[in-house]
C-alpha cells in the first residue's frame, strides 16, 4: 500500500528534473567608442549579448527584452527574439556621456525581462544570470 502513494509522489518530481527548459542569460556587455563625438559628448556603442544556456527552446510567442538602466534610471529597452538552445543574439545601445567624464564613472545595469501575451508558461532555468553590470 505504501508503494503506490510513494510512486505517485516520485513521478512528478522525476518529470520536473528530466524536462528541458530554456535559460536565457545576459552573457556579456561591452562598450567601445563610436564615431560622432563632438567636443561636449563621447559616444559609445554598447553591445549586449543574450544566449539561451538551457536545453529547451523558448516559445515563439515569447516577448523578451533587455532593459537598460544608468544608475537607477531606465534609459532604454531593446527587444530580443526567442532563442533556441545555444543560440545567441547581440543588441546594441548607444550611450552618450560628457567628454569630461572619468573612465568607469558611468554605471550601466542590463536586466532581461520575459513576458508571453498568449499565456504560454515561461521557463527560465536560472534567473541569477538575467542581470549584467558594466562601468564605462
Amino acid at each position: 500500500m505504501l508503494a503506490l502513494p510513494l510512486f505517485a509522489v516520485l513521478i512528478p518530481v522525476l518529470a520536473m528534473t528530466s524536462s528541458t527548459c530554456a535559460d536565457p542569460a545576459i552573457v556579456s556587455a561591452h562598450a567601445v567608442p563610436a564615431g560622432g563625438a563632438d567636443s561636449a559628448l563621447n559616444v559609445y556603442d554598447t553591445a549586449i549579448t543574450v544566449r539561451n544556456l538551457g536545453t529547451g527552446a523558448q516559445a515563439s510567442s515569447l516577448l523578451q527584452s533587455v532593459q537598460i538602466f544608468q544608475d537607477a534610471t531606465k534609459v532604454g529597452q531593446v527587444g530580443i527574439e526567442p532563442l533556441k538552445p545555444g543560440a545567441s543574439q547581440t543588441v546594441h545601445y548607444r550611450l552618450e556621456r560628457a567628454s569630461g567624464a572619468r573612465a568607469g564613472t558611468t554605471r550601466l545595469r542590463f536586466v532581461l525581462t520575459l513576458t508571453d501575451p498568449h499565456g504560454v508558461p515561461i521557463t527560465d532555468c536560472s534567473k541569477a544570470n538575467d542581470v549584467y553590470r558594466l562601468s564605462v
